[in-house]
């Protein structure tokens, strides 16, 4: 007995067109970049400020410049995925450039001695979350097939069904997954004898009264994902009496996504199939842009020399989402070829992060550096989804959010960082390691190590920082194999460098 068709793609289902909690969890959960300072410092720096980096995550960072200053960070990053699946082996490097942050600050000194001393206002953009990566898994020998449970997920579903007519389309008229209609129109799929909706893959053969592979399959699979989400910031900040320092900010949020998969399976030899089977791939291509907006308030005190507090709210953001896939396949028989696309879907959808709340801790030791530490709490239980005209259009899916189920469970994610600097002279050295806990029980922790170097003149400076994320090991099968069980581990890691140049005046 065939069972329904499950796809545990690495870290979210694969070539789903339905919108899901997971989509929510990729625009809620962030990956901070900032500065080439503030990321070498292991993003530490709710209490420091002075840094374009700390405004990401605290706008009473601008209340502390006593300048004006303009700064530009590109950025490189690597994305390393090593795959086994089955015992069989495949490694992944992906390297994307990109710009991490550009910014200007304004400095209104009122030439108070107490009271109200200046008045800052900011705007600029920092990178937030980048999507980067790339997968690939390889399976020879394969003794299962693709199609098999494209097959039983088919069952039920008359084969007229399937087929388009006069004013007739399968892909909106009928309760078909599109995967099922483009294996029909390709040949790889056929009703069994004797039966109308009831379904065998073209890579399977009847014996007797089995349905088995016909014979060994090579398979390979890829996943190629692009994109970031970034924050444009308005902020104003006020510094009372160089001791005492806050600030609001109103940010808008870019998203640009896109994901492509291809999973092909190739015979060893198409004898050995009753359809005279050779190959077949299916790929799905879905992009997904949006904006979104959001208030964060924050403080800075300073309650004696070379101590400073700080604190940020971050409001939710309300995202307005809008994803647009197509899905194709082709086919490859001893008799010819095939080959069909769907139509493109289109869905508009919204998704409402969690409230961020951050503090943090610092001190100098004069003028040779500095210790910071932060905490960031983040519920990920209150995401939540909706469509522009039915608040209750995702109530099954904001429910798992909220209270899990047995197989998914969101959390209340506690996040720490920590970063330190050394100065000589002129020059900088910087440490730094983040924490970041885990946003559903089935993830692993996040660990980032990080460092860099960097150079003041008197309005001059430029800053380099590397980070690494630290391998997260996350288990997966492409589609159900029958035996319940998860056949493959994907170890991701990632490289980022950052360069920012600035100038103060």
């Amino acid at each position: 007995m065939k069972k329904y068709l499950i796809l545990i793609a690495l870290v979210f289902p694969i070539a789903l067109s339905g919108q899901n909690a997971w989509d929510a969890l990729r625009y809620s959960h962030l990956n901070y970049q900032g500065t080439a300072r503030s990321m070498a410092l292991g993003n530490a720096v709710t209490a420091l400020g002075g840094d374009f980096g700390s405004i990401m995550l605290n706008p009473a960072a601008s209340a502390v410049y006593p300048y004006s200053e303009i700064t530009f960070t590109p950025s490189l990053s690597t994305q390393f995925s090593r795959v086994s699946y089955f015992g069989q082996q495949t490694d992944d490097r992906y390297t994307r450039g990109g710009i991490s942050n550009v910014g200007y600050v304004g400095t209104l000194d009122l030439s108070n001695s107490t009271g109200l001393i200046s008045l800052s206002f900011a705007a600029g953009y920092n990178k937030v979350q980048d999507f980067t990566q790339r997968t690939s898994v390889r399976m020879n020998d394969a003794v299962t097939s693709w199609l098999s449970p494209v097959a039983t997920m088919t069952d039920g579903i008359p084969y007229t069904d399937l087929e388009s007519g006069d004013d007739y389309n399968p892909y909106y008229d009928s309760n078909a997954a599109w995967r099922s209609i483009l294996a029909w129109d390709t040949y790889l799929l056929d009703p069994l004898p004797g039966t109308t909706d009831q379904y065998i893959g073209a890579t399977e053969n009847l014996d007797g009264e089995m349905i088995v592979v016909g014979g060994p399959l090579d398979q390979r699979f890829v996943k190629e994902s692009t994109g970031s989400m970034g924050e444009y910031l308005l902020n104003m900040g006020a510094n009372i009496g160089n001791r005492f320092f806050a600030a609001y900010s109103l940010n808008f949020r870019n998203i640009f996504y896109r994901t492509y998969e291809k999973f092909t399976e190739t015979s060893q030899n198409p004898e050995h199939f009753e359809t005279g089977f050779s190959s077949f791939s299916h790929s799905y291509d879905q992009v997904t842009t949006g904006i979104g907006f959001n208030m964060k308030f924050g403080i800075i005190a300073i309650p004696f020399k070379n101590m400073r507090l700080g604190a940020s709210v971050t409001s939710p953001t309300w995202t307005s989402l809008t994803d647009d896939w197509q899905e194709y396949m082709t086919a490859e028989f001893l008799a010819g070829n095939q080959s069909s696309s769907s139509p493109v879907g289109v869905f508009s959808y919204k998704v409402r992060t969690p409230w961020r709340f951050n503090a943090g801790l610092s001190y100098t030791f004069g003028t040779f550096g500095l210790i910071s530490l932060d905490y960031e709490g983040v519920d990920y239980t209150s995401m939540k989804l909706a469509t522009r005209n039915d608040r209750w259009a995702f109530e099954d899916e904001n429910e798992l959010i909220r209270y899990g189920s047995e197989s998914t469970r969101f959390l209340f994610a506690n996040n720490f960082r920590a970063g330190l600097e050394i100065r000589i002279a002129q020059m900088a050295i910087r440490g730094g390691y983040s924490y970041y806990g885990s946003p559903e029980r089935s993830f692993q922790p996040t660990h980032i190590a990080s460092g860099g170097l960097g150079f003041r003149a008197n309005q001059f400076f430029a800053d380099m920082g590397v980070s690494y994320r630290l391998g997260e090991t996350e288990g997966f099968s492409l589609y159900d194999t029958g035996d319940d069980q998860i056949h493959g581990q994907n170890t991701l890691s990632r490289l980022r460098v950052l360069f920012t140049v600035g100038l103060r005046f």
